[in-house]
């Protein structure tokens, strides 16, 4: 697997897993600082996966055709 799409992926993760626990409160108004916000944790492991996918299908070795 190539770095970069594993470096996104951590990165993603880690991200979801802050706002999961509520300590990441980006871009939400005064009402809601005290609610987890599972939508965007599960937006940022989906990211994560689809990072490790890219990651997976991009260091598949290429086949040549004779």
């Amino acid at each position: 697997m190539k770095p970069l799409p594993i470096a996104l992926a951590v990165i993603c993760f880690v991200i979801g897993a802050l706002y999961l626990a509520g300590v990441l409160q980006l871009g939400v108004s005064h009402s809601e600082l005290g609610k987890h916000h599972l939508g965007h944790a599960s937006l940022f492991a989906a990211l994560g996966v689809l990072a490790l996918v890219w990651g997976r299908f991009s260091s598949a070795p290429t086949t040549r055709r004779p």
